[in-house]
């Protein structure tokens, strides 16, 4: 077993939107905790294809991870444009540190974060 396989994991929960009263919808949270790298990319991508597959509002929690890579802003771009073909909206929060700073240095940052700060 190598070590991202101790050190990262995904919690998916939900919690409630703040659509409106008439609406009772649902945001699926997928939060990865540890380390986002090439070997730990395609757990996320799985966690976020399948919310974003069967949720209509879906949000990536990124304030438990300590190191993130390209290959976990590829993910996220990749989700991101798969939730705009299934017609469901996508989301990064918690975005600090070194995460922050590699979607920042990718370009990522604004087509992500959309005003969200870390």
């Amino acid at each position: 077993m190598d070590s991202s396989e101790v050190s990262f994991h995904v919690a998916r929960f939900t919690e409630p939107t703040d659509l409106s009263a008439a609406i009772s919808a649902d945001r699926m949270v997928v939060a990865p905790v540890g380390y986002v790298d090439m070997d730990t990319a395609p757990r996320l991508a799985t966690a976020l294809f399948n919310a974003v597959d069967s949720h209509p509002e879906v949000c990536c929690d990124l304030t438990g991870v300590g190191f993130f890579s390209a290959a976990g802003v590829h993910v996220l771009l990749m989700a991101r444009d798969r939730a705009a073909k299934v017609g469901s909206r996508f989301s990064v929060r918690g975005a600090s540190g070194v995460t922050l700073r590699v979607l920042r240095i990718t370009g990522a940052e604004p087509l992500l974060l959309n005003g969200e700060r870390g």
